[in-house]
């Protein structure tokens, strides 16, 4: 029972991952022991809003964000329109280094750093590092888009 709330977990985080509404429904792929499989599926379909559960003995070699829960591999199956998502992620981009210019700006204000309680900068200079690391991946994206 765990495993499979799990793999719902992953489902979910798959989903938000790649900007699918949870309320659509897609179809998953899922390499691992396919006797257990056979028994997650129906319950994952469900839980999880898929339109279907194919299960593989190795998931095909594709560019594809993939999660796993024990032995098990899981990745969702959503064809990707490249021009659009590579819109998305250009916007996506543009407004993450708005944000960054912005903390920056405080860390690098003197008097802000002084007056501000250790909380707030400690909290500036990790919204900083967050967005840093979501700009990398997301360009790493567009790259692999290119």
């Amino acid at each position: 029972m765990a495993i499979l709330k799990e793999m719902v977990e992953v489902c979910r985080k798959l989903r938000g991952e790649m900007n699918i509404s949870p309320a659509q429904k897609i179809p998953l792929v899922i390499a691992g022991d396919k006797k257990s499989l056979e028994l997650y599926a129906p319950y994952l379909k469900a839980l999880a809003k898929l339109t279907d559960v194919e299960i593989l003995d190795e998931l095909p070699a594709i560019d594809a964000p993939v999660m796993l829960v024990k032995d098990f591999k899981l990745m969702l199956k959503v064809e990707v329109n490249a021009a659009e998502e590579k819109e998305r992620i250009t916007k996506e981009l543009n407004r993450i280094q708005t944000e960054i210019q912005k903390a920056k700006g405080k860390l690098e204000n003197s008097s802000f750093i002084d007056r501000a309680p250790e909380a707030v900068v400690a909290q500036e200079k990790k919204r900083l590092e967050e967005f840093t690391e979501t700009f990398s991946k997301l360009e790493l994206q567009l790259k692999k888009l290119a």
